[in-house]
């Protein structure tokens, strides 16, 4: 079913998870209805309580430059936006390396240990971003980050975001994980005039 929820084009995007300040970017997949996000494995690295944080890059880790963009939505109509979401990610480094290379919480582990992840909340329009490098591929991994999603009154979803230019790739091919993701968890990340590459995820939360 296809629809247009993000009128007009262009919106305005918050530069941080906590909406302090703003920008525009350009959305992508906005005339696919994928329905509720779907779940993924969160995988062996998932860290809990990781603090606040519009970059998440805070050890300075080298790669391409890259910002995620987003908005969250549910409610009765399943497209209202949702303001308050608790939002967390996490992914690898251009070496395939995870910061920390373990789970549990936040607690366990040095703050030098931290990196590639952190969390926000959306703002009054259901809005959220991150600033971070491109991770690379590990293993028989395609490209991805990982994502978790809270929100009052719906459920929460753990799940993985990749690249739509990577779809079909002998990468993706050979990627056993999560192998029907639906067209939204597919992000068609472009690269901006000051080299940073730039993806839109709309997230749907089923309620409770």
């Amino acid at each position: 079913m296809l629809r247009r929820p993000c009128s007009p084009p262009r919106r305005s995007v918050c530069c941080g998870p906590s909406a302090q300040a703003c920008t525009t970017a350009t959305t992508a997949n906005c005339a696919t209805d994928c329905g509720p996000t779907g779940a993924a494995t969160e995988g062996p690295f998932y860290v809990r309580n990781v603090a606040v944080a519009t970059d998440i890059n805070t050890r300075g880790a080298r790669g391409k430059p890259m910002r995620v963009t987003g908005v969250v939505l549910g409610g009765a109509d399943g497209n209202t936006p949702l303001a308050g979401v608790k939002v967390d990610i996490w992914h690898c480094d251009a070496g395939g390396d995870y910061h920390p290379n373990g789970n549990g919480d936040v607690s366990r582990y040095k703050p030098a240990d931290i990196n590639l992840r952190g969390s926000g909340t959306t703002d009054a329009q259901g809005r959220f971003a991150f600033d971070s490098i491109v991770p690379a591929n590990y293993g028989s991994r395609r490209r991805h980050i990982h994502w978790r999603f809270e929100a009052a009154g719906h459920r929460a979803v753990t799940t993985q975001s990749y690249w739509l230019n990577e779809k079909g790739s002998p990468q993706d091919l050979g990627d056993f994980t999560d192998r029907n993701a639906e067209a939204c968890r597919w992000l068609d990340f472009k690269t901006n005039a000051r080299g940073v590459e730039e993806g839109f995820f709309e997230v749907k939360l089923a309620r409770a």
